[in-house]
């Protein structure tokens, strides 16, 4: 859009001679015909590199988009931390099923160490045939508690499992991935209002085509 105004008082922002007769509404010079056509040339010129500029930039997030696939040398130490944890996971399951067997055949010998006492005895009256009263009741005692003891392992919570600690992991926290401030400084970047923009594009322009 052109402003024309009177042009007494008013001269042109790039040859001091002409009548300053149009003004730019984004920088707010004046111009005569001539070069404010020129100014308008110029900047739709801008504009077309921009145009430019902006295709480059739209084949850079095409390029981005089609990258289905983060940075490999993150992925491959996401996975060198995976496997090195279910290594550890694997390693604590089996030190953990070592020692429910050991703690299960622990039980179990020391009851049939017990037995193997118990009919060695059993055989030594029989043959000295010098039982009483008291060796029965005592001999039978000993049955019965084998037998609840046999009958206390055969149970599930003979050996109790403890999960406590694995329950107060936080496995969303062990390994995470965060992105680094200095990656992240482009948001600190806002557009800038039109007409602020407008102005130091004019200026900038100004100053390396015109003001020699």
């Amino acid at each position: 859009m052109i402003y024309r105004v009177m042009a007494s008082s008013n001269r042109c922002s790039v040859c001091p001679k002409g009548a300053g007769i149009c003004i730019c509404p984004g920088c707010k010079a004046y111009f005569c015909d001539k070069d404010f056509k020129q100014h308008r040339e110029m900047l739709f010129n801008g504009l077309d590199e921009l145009t430019v500029d902006r295709n480059e930039l739209q084949e850079k997030i095409n390029k981005i988009s089609s990258q289905t696939q983060p940075d490999s040398s993150l992925l491959s130490r996401i996975n060198e931390w995976q496997e090195i944890t279910i290594g550890k996971v694997n390693q604590a399951a089996e030190q953990a099923r070592q020692q429910a067997l050991e703690i299960m055949n622990c039980k179990r010998g020391e009851i049939t160490r017990q037995f193997q006492t118990l009919l060695q005895e059993l055989e030594q009256l029989r043959e000295t045939k010098g039982v009483l009263e008291q060796d029965l009741a005592r001999l039978k005692q000993q049955i019965d508690q084998l037998n609840n003891n046999l009958e206390q392992l055969s149970k599930p919570s003979a050996v109790e499992l403890n999960v406590k600690q694995s329950d107060q992991i936080m496995w969303d926290r062990m390994i995470y991935v965060e992105e680094m401030s200095g990656h992240a400084a482009y948001q600190e970047h806002r557009p800038q209002p039109r007409g602020e923009h407008l102005n130091r594009f004019c200026n900038e322009f100004f100053k390396h085509r015109f003001f020699y």
